[in-house]
């Protein structure tokens, strides 16, 4: 199973109504967060906990998934370019004993890709993101 971001509208009435895929015009692919371990082994990790990350982190204690919600999308994404910033990091850390650190740091940099692509395409339709 993997972790997956997607984008959403706040109706007039208050719920949400969820773009998936098709709906929503983003490449195929661009929505994957990575796989489901990863709510707790890297976004949850201490690592990036540390790093002062407060959205990616949440994944971990959240059952159905995290919102970011439309206004909090700026800060979304400057947490992302501080992730980014320290994927090498990040990657030692949290490296999987079956991957390189290289590769899992590239495995990383490729799902902020997706993320933030989801994030800017949420920012610029005026919606939020939703990843679970």
């Amino acid at each position: 199973m993997s972790l997956t971001s997607e984008l959403f509208l706040v109706r007039d009435d208050g719920d949400l109504d969820i773009l998936t895929g098709e709906r929503d015009g983003r490449p195929d692919g661009m929505d994957l967060a990575g796989p489901e371990s990863w709510r707790r082994t890297v976004w949850g990790s201490r690592a990036i906990r540390r790093l002062g990350a407060r959205f990616l982190p949440a994944l971990v204690c959240v059952h159905n998934g995290d919102v970011v919600a439309p206004d909090e999308i700026p800060a979304f994404l400057t947490e992302i370019a501080l992730v980014r910033a320290y994927s090498e990091h990040l990657a030692i850390e949290t490296r999987p004993p079956d991957r390189t650190v290289e590769s899992h740091r590239h495995h990383i940099s490729c799902r902020l890709d997706g993320i933030e692509a989801s994030a800017r395409y949420a920012l610029g339709a005026g919606g939020g993101l939703l990843i679970w």
